[in-house]
């Protein structure tokens, strides 16, 4: 592309790359402004659906004219692809900017930054655009000292298509910053945009990201997310104060009502002009995910109080209980004595020696020492290979990222459902009928449903059930709707229309599924060449 033209602007070089596309630093052939050009992968280019969403959001996105967040110029759409025109700001990623010019950045100068971003990010919300990207790479700092907000909406649009747009490796930065609803594919709003700020103000105020990116998987970052609070800012700066540890727990609260409801209610507690309430520790009460281990009673060597009364059935008991201990001995003393009398009173015949000899040369040879340290040697179980060792723990492991699986998708679905919505309207008709007018709306747009069963039960003035119907409807694409009637003869008072059966399809499979995925892929392309390997070995033996 360096070199090329898009539009009236020159292509003079590569500014970075991703895994969205590539940007290039531009300049205007007659007005010498300088611009950044981001350039899609070219395997979006063919796609109709891609390029009808993408042309929407740019047109959304232009109208965000704010200091803080990178103006959007121009979308150019022709032969050689698709493209954003954008503001061109010199300075660093907020991730670089950490990492290669100021280290952990001080509070003062954390909460001069960040005052900008949630402005920036305020006035989006202000305009019903939810960011659902937020992290250090998506935040500017230029030169002059000034945050800006990057890739608003962008992120959503090619999310849609399912295309994966990431390079491997790349996604687990995105997945750091999620919020736990995003995880569990739960709807997003405003205070999803507040957990990922939140991630982010820890990161510029310790200078790392709570979760250890090189080590951890995702399934792992996952679990952290859902269940754990982030670690302590201290454990990584000690000079971060208490009322900054408070403001980053409050804004990455589990749940969402304890969670900072506005950017603007962020800022105030930032700045120090409102008091901040402090969270209350989530209890897991969430059975849809990983099982919480039972509190199990503690050894103690507290003496409880017994009560007298307890105290004379017990003592009762055990003396019931030392008699009939008595008596056993007893009896089995006196068989012993009994035994022993008689056989010493048996008498011994040539006979019987012969009997003797007879049944001594029918007893099974007795097997060596040796011969039996082997045997006992033979039956120990073989120690596993490293192989094997490895093959197990990939099993355990896959086990447990497809339960995970399993119960997010679970809590999609139900999500999705929520979708679906059902009214209807009672009609009377001359020929005495009961005559209902059904509709049954698709609200959302990531979400179609088939296999719907629409129930009506009709009641008498006695809230009697009278009788229950049923009937399947097509297919619902997004925002699309069904409207039908259904006519009985029948005398009721009363009536109930409810969804008795629909099954969702995602149409935005949630950003931690396909992760997962992806680590189940990688996972089962391990254990299959352990199994090859341990296959060779097994066929040269």
């Amino acid at each position: 592309m360096i070199g090329e033209r898009i539009l009236n602007y020159q292509i003079e070089s590569l500014l970075g790359e991703g895994g969205v596309g590539k940007v290039y630093l531009a300049v205007h052939t007659q007005l010498g402004r300088k611009v950044a050009i981001k350039a899609l992968n070219a395997n979006l280019v063919g796609n109709q659906e891609v390029r009808e969403r993408f042309r929407q959001e740019a047109a959304t996105l232009s109208a965000l004219q704010n200091l803080n967040i990178i103006t959007l110029y121009d979308y150019v759409e022709n032969e050689q692809g698709l493209f954003l025109v954008m503001e061109y700001a010199q300075g660093n990623p907020l991730d670089d900017y950490v990492k290669k010019v100021s280290g952990p950045i001080p509070e003062n100068k954390s909460i001069y930054f960040f005052n900008q971003i949630l402005d920036g990010l305020q006035y989006a919300h202000t305009k019903n655009i939810v960011h659902r990207d937020i992290k250090p790479s998506n935040i500017f700092i230029t030169q002059d000292g000034n945050a800006k907000i990057l890739d608003f909406g962008i992120a959503k649009i090619l999310k849609n298509e399912g295309m994966g747009m990431t390079k491997d490796g790349a996604r687990l930065g995105t997945v750091l910053y999620m919020s736990p609803e995003q995880v569990k594919g739960q709807s997003v709003d405003a205070r999803s945009d507040i957990y990922a700020l939140g991630v982010t103000l820890f990161e510029m105020l310790t200078g790392r990201c709570p979760y250890n990116e090189h080590t951890a998987t995702e399934y792992e970052v996952y679990q952290k997310i859902v269940h754990e609070p982030l670690p302590r800012l201290k454990d990584f700066y000690p000079a971060i104060s208490d009322r900054m540890q408070t403001i980053v727990d409050k804004a990455t609260a589990k749940d969402l009502a304890q969670r900072f409801q506005s950017c603007e209610e962020f800022r105030q507690a930032l700045n120090g002009t409102s008091n901040i309430s402090a969270v209350t520790p989530l209890i897991n009460t969430n059975t849809n995910f990983a099982p919480v281990e039972p509190n199990l009673p503690t050894q103690t060597t507290e003496r409880k109080h017994i009560p007298r009364q307890v105290q004379e059935r017990r003592s009762g008991s055990n003396t019931f209980l030392y008699v009939i201990i008595a008596l056993m001995l007893t009896t089995s003393l006196a068989f012993l004595v009994y035994t022993n009398f008689f056989n010493d009173k048996m008498p011994t015949t040539t006979e019987n020696n012969d009997n003797n000899q007879k049944q001594d040369q029918r007893k099974p040879v007795e097997v060596p020492e040796e011969d039996d340290k082997k045997k006992k040697k033979d039956d120990k179980p073989k120690e596993k290979s490293e192989e094997e060792k490895m093959l197990d723990t990939l099993k355990a492991k896959q086990e447990k990222i497809e339960e995970f699986r399993k119960l997010i998708l679970k809590d999609r679905d139900a999500e999705l459902l929520k979708g679906l919505r059902i009214d209807d309207q009672f009609e009377s008709n001359d020929l005495g009928e009961y005559v209902l007018r059904v509709t049954v709306a698709n609200t959302r747009n990531d979400a179609a449903f088939k296999e719907i069963v629409i129930g009506i039960t009709y009641f008498n003035a006695e809230d009697k059930e009278l009788r229950t119907i049923e009937k399947e409807l097509k297919d619902l694409k997004d925002k699309a709707k069904i409207s039908f009637s259904v006519k009985e003869s029948i005398s009721a008072e009363k009536h109930k229309v409810f969804r008795k059966s629909a099954k969702p399809i995602d149409l935005e499979t949630p950003e931690s599924i396909d992760s997962l995925n992806t680590e189940l892929n990688k996972i089962k392309e391990k254990m299959q060449d352990l199994q090859e390997r341990l296959k060779e070995e097994k066929e040269k033996k």
